[in-house]
Parts: structure tokens; C-alpha cells; sequence
């Protein structure tokens, strides 16, 4: 019984090697490129027709640790990339060893661009050679723990997304050279870590979409941001210690995830005073904004220090916070006087009540401008379960906002068996606003 299912395998495989290898060498190639690396490797041994075919694979994913030794790794790498059996490379992901210098990696990389590669990520590389700065067919290039040679001239007209991670620049010019000779660029994310360069120049006029993560101090490194057409601005970790804008798109959304250091709060906070005191003006005409869990915090411990700027532009907020934190949500809104739709995440630690004396002096007296005159729609995104600073934050919003139209509250699992209670509890508190409809999801 096992002979005979050995022997439909075998004929099975054998039918099939066949049935494949009528088909073209490009599309052959294609479907290899789906395999794993090694398995791709291991058809060479079919026939003669398939030895040479994973030479011409358009996507490869190469890392050194999946190779017993360096020698093994740079001579699979030298057949590879100079092989006569030249083909256009559509993706190539290499990752070679942190620390250890590779001196074929120049050649890999000088043979990927003769070869018209897309899309390219490149980890742990000693030096990219200057070939790169002139690819006429790159799209995406990613890169992180890489070092970049100096450059006098910078021309990638098809890239679109680039991603810095973790580089080492030889100076500002370097980076600047990267973003402004790139026509096409939409997508720039940088990662820095104690970077030399004191100014990082974004200077791009078809950029969309940036993504600044300091996630350890880099000394005095600041930024300036001219790109007209920017419609998302992310800012992770940590503020720059400078950081200026002379242009972007007025409909920018901000994502602004700033994490709080391991001291206290204040500590934290009078460290950053001078950060968030050169950050926020730059950033007070954004309409769009959504302001991350820790980030909250940090925004009202500094307006105890110095007041927030207004920012009068602003239209649409979302909010992370906890139910904690919603003693100073009122003041906080002071600062966003035309808002029109706030989405409040709020959390509870392992959903537990607040001390009934706790939630009795949180005080939400305070009537901020947009409740009076601007704020439409209020979307609790997190779901409710009943709990008393639950209902206190609804009720303040029913019965202050005067021009609101639409409450949404989605339901926890937990408010099923009450749901209808709680329903009864909510269409019974007043609202200020006739208009005003509560949705329950």
C-alpha cells in the first residue's frame, strides 16, 4: 500500500514537472519567485531545462542567516547577481549581517540597479555605493542600519516611497540631495537614533505623507518641513528639539503619538518645555488631528506650565485618554474653539470602576467654546458598558453641546444583559441640542 502511494506521488510529480515545464521561462520564473528561496533553489536538480531558471528569479528575498556560513552567503549571492542569465530584478529584500562588513555587497547592489530593480530593501549594509543615487527604476527603497556615502548628485526620478531607518548620514546634505531629487516622492518615513546631522531638510514638492520617529535623543537635531502638498504628518516617540513648517497641504492630518518617559510626568513635561513651545504653534492651523494614548497627558501637564495655542483651524479631533484624565478634557477642548467632530478612545485599567469619591470630584463644569457653538458630532470609539464615568462623559455631552447632532456609542459585550436599562438611562438625560440623535451600535 505505501509502495503504491510512493509511486502516484512520483507519477504525479513527474506529470506535473512536465505540464510546467511547457510553460514559458518568464512565467516560470514568476511562480518560483512565490517560493521560498531554498525551495526555488532545489528545482534546479529536475532537469536541465530547470538548472539555471532560479537565475532568473525577479523577486528575491536573500539574508545571511539563512546560510550556514559568510562564504556560503556571498557565493550564492556572486552566482546570483552576476550571472550571464541576465533578468530584470522587480523586488529585492537583502539583509546581510549587523556588524560585519560584506565586500561583495557594492557589487549586489551595483548589478540590482543595472538590472532595473523597483523595489529594494536593504538592512545592516556597511556602505550603499553611489550607484543607488542614480537608479532610474527604484519605486520603493527602504533602509535601516545602513550608511549612506556622500553624495554631489542625487537623481531617483521613479521613487515614491522611502524609508530611513536607523542610518547614518555623512551630513545634511546627503539627506536633503535624497528627498529633493526624488520628482515623485509620496511616502517618507525616518527613524532616528542619535543622528550627527543638526537640520533635516524635507524639501519636496509632491511629497504626501511623512512619518518622523525619534525614538532616543538626538541631541540638537531639528527639522524644516517645505512640502506643499504634505497631507499626513506622523511624529512619533519624541518632539525635535526645533521643528519648522513653511508649507504643507491646509487638509493635513497630524498623528501625534509622543511617548512619556519612564519619570514622572512633570519631569517629563518641564524636560520638553522648550520642545512643545517651538512644536505646537507650528502645528495650530491643522484641521485634522488624532492625539495618542500618554500624548494626552503630556499635552495638559505642559498647558499648566504655559496655555496651549488656540488652534482655530482645527475640525475634526480624536482622542486617546483615560477615564482618569477626563477632569481635563473640558479645558483641554478650550484650545480647538470650531471643532466640529470629536472621537473620543477612552479606557478604563482592566475596565474597573473609578472610587466612587474619585468620579464625584471629577469637575466637568467648564463649558468650552466649541460645545456652545461648533461641536456636531461626538463617537465614542471604545465600547461602553455602563460604568459611572461612562455615563458622566455622555451626559456632559448631551446636556451642554448646544448645535450637536449625532452621539455614537458602540456597546461592550459585557452591557448586553442591561443593554435595555442603559438605553432607558441615556434617552432620559437632556439634551441642549433639539437636533441631537444618540445612536447605539
Amino acid at each position: 500500500m505505501v509502495d503504491s502511494e510512493i509511486k502516484t506521488q512520483l507519477l504525479c510529480s513527474k506529470w506535473l514537472e512536465d505540464r510546467i515545464s511547457q510553460l514559458p521561462d518568464p512565467l516560470i520564473c514568476h511562480i518560483l519567485s512565490h517560493l521560498p528561496l531554498k525551495d526555488s533553489v532545489k528545482t534546479s536538480v529536475l532537469s536541465t531545462r530547470w538548472r539555471s531558471l532560479w537565475l532568473w528569479l525577479p523577486r528575491l528575498d536573500l539574508a545571511r542567516s539563512k546560510f550556514p556560513n559568510s562564504d556560503a552567503f556571498m557565493s550564492f549571492g556572486d552566482r546570483f547577481f552576476h550571472s550571464n542569465r541576465v533578468s530584470c530584478i522587480h523586488k529585492l529584500n537583502l539583509t546581510m549581517s549587523y556588524g560585519n562588513v560584506n565586500p561583495h555587497f557594492t557589487s549586489w547592489i551595483d548589478a540590482a540597479v543595472k538590472r532595473n530593480v523597483q523595489y529594494l530593501q536593504v538592512r545592516y549594509a556597511y556602505e550603499m555605493p553611489l550607484s543607488l543615487y542614480t537608479c532610474e527604476t527604484v519605486v520603493s527603497l527602504k533602509m535601516c542600519w545602513v550608511a549612506l556615502p556622500s553624495a554631489e548628485f542625487v537623481s531617483l526620478p521613479c521613487l515614491k516611497i522611502l524609508h530611513l531607518d536607523y542610518m547614518r548620514y555623512p551630513n545634511e546634505t546627503t539627506f536633503e540631495r535624497l528627498v529633493s531629487s526624488s520628482p515623485v516622492l509620496e511616502e517618507l518615513e525616518l527613524g532616528l537614533v542619535n543622528s550627527g546631522a543638526k537640520v533635516f531638510r524635507v524639501l519636496s514638492t509632491s511629497l504626501k505623507r511623512l512619518t518622523i520617529s525619534i525614538r532616543f535623543s538626538v541631541g540638537d537635531t531639528g527639522f524644516l518641513i517645505d512640502a506643499p502638498r504634505l497631507r499626513f504628518l506622523s511624529i512619533h516617540d519624541n518632539l525635535p528639539k526645533s521643528f519648522i513648517i513653511t508649507s504643507m497641504d491646509s487638509n493635513v492630518k497630524l498623528d501625534l503619538d509622543l511617548s512619556p518617559a519612564l519619570f514622572s510626568e512633570e519631569a517629563d513635561v518641564l524636560s520638553r518645555r522648550n520642545s512643545f513651545h517651538s512644536f505646537l504653534p507650528q502645528i495650530s492651523k491643522i484641521r485634522d488631528m488624532f492625539i495618542h494614548l500618554g500624548t494626552f497627558e503630556l499635552l495638559c501637564e505642559y498647558s499648566k506650565l504655559e496655555p496651549l495655542p488656540q488652534f482655530g483651524y482645527m475640525s475634526c479631533l480624536q482622542v486617546e485618554l483615560y477615564y482618569s484624565h477626563v477632569k481635563w478634557l473640558p479645558t483641554f477642548l478650550g484650545s480647538f474653539p470650531n471643532l466640529k467632530s470629536l472621537i473620543l478612545v477612552c479606557y478604563n485599567a482592566d475596565r474597573v470602576e473609578m472610587p466612587f469619591d474619585e468620579m464625584n470630584q471629577v469637575d466637568l463644569s467648564t463649558m468650552p467654546q466649541c460645545l456652545l457653538s461648533s461641536l456636531e458630532f461626538v463617537d465614542f470609539k471604545v465600547k461602553v458598558s455602563g460604568l459611572a464615568a461612562e455615563m458622566k462623559l455622555v451626559r456632559y455631552f448631551l446636556e451642554n453641546a448646544a448645535v450637536l447632532k449625532k452621539l455614537t456609542l458602540p456597546w461592550h459585550y459585557d452591557a448586553i444583559q442591561i443593554q435595555d436599562d442603559l438605553v432607558k438611562k441615556l434617552l432620559n438625560i437632556p439634551r441642549r441640542s433639539a437636533e441631537c440623535e444618540v445612536i447605539f451600535l
